[in-house]
């Protein structure tokens, strides 16, 4: 029960994370802007963690590998993705691949290949995301193109991060403090030397909404969920809860953010989900 708890908290986050984001680049926050605040916010509140316990044994070289997983990589490429996609493209192509890329890092570094009913559900999941791609040849974008590529990629981190936390097996709070304190100590110095930063000029409705999401929920919650759930349950598993994000974020994206999907889209939406849930039981 614990880790179904904690597997239906990462759908919940998943689907904010898109949704709130893709709303926070609609203001005058950047792209740059969103990631200072979920890597300094993060950073801030797991600082006594990472002093207390420090790199947990981890070799530096390590430390930086898990922080660029499932922080700096992720985060930034999530971020352009949802700077030039909709929501639901978010969720598809982020979210609901992270089966597909995990059996994909699982058998590169395992060269263990997914069995019976798994094959077939991330074939479909696969075929959605033929369906995603279709869309934005459609609309002749290359915006759109670049958006879902930068999708894939932040996909590919967050598997990464997955299996090499679990390899590492690190507790979550340690884990989680020290991808937020070393990914905010790469990208903050950085950050301060950019030009046309708006966090100081962006309303102060803006800034807290996005600095709570982002900094709390995400740059730090978020992690520990993960990381947790991964713990209990096993990367592979773990990416099939997902299978709710994007039917959830669709929904909730043309509600709250007014992005109806195409049939594409919606062809998308439906074989990943499809694909997920039809793998779902079948997890070793």
């Amino acid at each position: 029960m614990q880790a179904i708890a904690y597997a239906c908290l990462v759908v919940l986050l998943f689907s904010g994370f898109v949704l709130v984001s893709r709303a926070g680049l609609s203001t005058a926050l950047t792209l740059p802007d969103m990631a200072a605040l979920r890597f300094g916010i993060g950073g801030l509140l797991l600082l006594p963690i990472a002093l207390k316990h420090g790199l947990s044994g981890l070799r530096p070289a390590q430390a930086l590998a898990l922080s660029i997983l499932g922080g700096l990589g992720f985060a930034l490429f999530a971020y352009a993705g949802f700077a030039l996609a909709p929501a639901v493209h978010g969720a598809v192509l982020l979210h609901g691949t992270l089966s597909l890329t995990t059996a994909i890092l699982l058998w590169v570094v395992t060269n263990r290949l997914p069995q019976g009913r798994q094959t077939t559900g991330l074939v479909v999941i696969g075929l959605g995301i033929v369906a995603m791609a279709w869309d934005g040849f459609g609309h002749a974008s290359w915006r759109l193109l670049l958006g879902d590529a930068c999708l894939l990629a932040a996909s590919l981190c967050w598997s990464g991060y997955g299996l090499y936390v679990k390899q590492l097996d690190l507790p979550a709070t340690r884990a989680a403090s020290i991808v937020a304190v070393v990914s905010a100590l790469a990208f903050l110095p950085i950050y301060a030397v950019l030009r046309g930063k708006m966090l100081f000029r962006a309303s102060l409705q803006d800034l807290l909404v996005q600095g709570l999401f982002q900094g709390v929920l995400i740059g730090a919650v978020s992690i520990f969920v993960y990381t947790r759930a991964v713990s209990l349950l096993g990367a592979a598993r773990v990416a099939l809860f997902t299978a709710a994000v994007p039917g959830l974020t669709a929904i909730a994206g043309y509600v709250f953010l007014g992005e109806a999907p195409s049939l594409f889209v919606a062809l998308g939406v439906t074989l990943v989900t499809a694909g997920l849930l039809g793998s779902l039981r079948r997890v070793p």
